[in-house]
Parts: structure tokens; C-alpha cells; sequence
């Protein structure tokens, strides 16, 4: 799966947020516009998180989707962060993309710890979004958290994210990290092919 670019985050609050009344009671209310003034004026309050998280889980609106969103990427804690990680498990694609892109433009250091632990998941479809997202993280863990699912995870296809997010990376210090996986499945061809794709790219060929 893709992963899409990064929104524009805009700082400006809504003329409508100084009309008086508290906005996390907007965000329950029955006109889209109000429950999205809502949210945009919530983005400067770290304590409207759980309000955020919890209104994301039910809109249908995309407009207003998006404004949740980018409140919590523009709060931007630990806890913004741990609370989009659970809707990457969503079964509604626009949200889980919406997700993915938010966690993306949040500081490394802070998305980082919220996303990694997802690297041992049950599920494999969790651990590919992982994998692909750490990727895109400019952390300092990424190349030893990406050479663990190779060298770990049994599951090829994670594996094969990983290496697909290693080689967007550009790091040619990946290039023996992705090599051992030809020992884990020698027989694959889609291993072979990555692996041959890796070393074309770092070798500069």
C-alpha cells in the first residue's frame, strides 16, 4: 500500500472560535460545519485528545474527518500520536490512509514510540502499515527496527515492506540488512527480486 503525501497544516483558528461555549460540546453536534469549527478550534488544546480520537472513530463527514485529523497532528503529543495508532487497524480505507498520513507529519521522536510496537502485532497487514511508515520516519531506530522484521518476521510480505522502506530510505548501509533475507527464504522470487532491486539501487547500477 502507498503511502499518501502530507497534508497542509494550517494554524489558523476559525472566526467561529471565538464565539463563546466550549468546542469539545461542538464536536457532538448534529451540523457537520459545527462539528468541524469544532475540531479546529481543539487543535491548540492537548486536553481535547481523547474527545478527537473518540469523534474520528464515528465521523462520516470527510471534511470533518480531515479536521480531526490535522487538530491532532497540529497538538501533536505522545498522546495525538497513540491516539491514531488504533484506526490503523480500521477497516475503512480513507480513514486508515488518513491515519498513516497524519502519524507522517507528526515529529519522529514522537510517532516513533507509538508506531514501532506494532512491528510485533498479530496481525500481518498491522505490521506491513508499520513497517512501511517507519520508513518514512526520519528517526535514528529506523534501520535497526526495519533489519528486526527482516531478520524476524515470518511473514514474508512484512518482510518485503520492510525492504521496500529501507530502499526509500537511500541508505546504503541497508544493503547487507536486506541480503539476509535471501537466507530466510532463498526460494522466493520475489526475495530474489527485491534483494537484486536493493543492490542495483545502493550500487548505484
Amino acid at each position: 500500500m502507498a503511502l499518501v503525501k502530507a497534508r497542509k497544516i494550517d494554524g489558523a483558528k476559525p472566526a467561529g472560535a471565538a464565539e463563546g461555549g466550549d468546542p469539545l460540546a461542538w464536536l457532538e453536534d448534529a451540523d457537520p460545519a459545527r462539528r468541524r469549527q469544532a475540531a479546529h478550534a481543539l487543535g491548540d488544546r492537548p486536553d481535547a485528545v481523547p474527545a478527537l480520537s473518540a469523534r474520528l472513530t464515528r465521523e462520516e463527514d470527510p471534511s470533518v474527518r480531515e479536521t480531526l485529523l490535522t487538530a491532532l497532528v497540529r497538538i501533536g503529543t505522545a498522546a495525538a500520536a497513540a491516539a491514531l495508532v488504533p484506526h490503523l487497524a480500521s477497516e475503512d480505507v480513507g480513514l486508515r490512509n488518513g491515519v498513516i498520513e497524519s502519524l507522517q507529519q507528526m515529529p519522529a521522536a514522537v510517532a516513533m514510540p507509538e508506531v514501532a510496537p506494532l512491528l510485533t502485532a498479530a496481525d500481518s497487514d498491522l505490521r506491513i502499515f508499520a513497517a512501511q511508515l517507519i520508513g518514512k520516519l526520519p528517526h535514528p531506530d529506523r534501520l535497526d527496527l526495519l533489519a528486526g522484521v527482516i531478520d524476524r518476521d515470518p511473514h514474508v510480505n512484512v518482510c518485503l515492506s520492510a525492504v521496500e522502506a529501507l530502499m526509500e530510505g537511500g541508505d546504503p548501509a541497508a544493503l547487507p540488512v536486506v541480503e539476509r533475507l535471501s537466507g530466510r527464504f532463498p526460494d522466493d522470487p520475489f526475495v530474489a527480486f527485491s534483494v537484486d532491486a536493493a543492490r542495483r539501487l545502493f550500487s548505484g547500477a
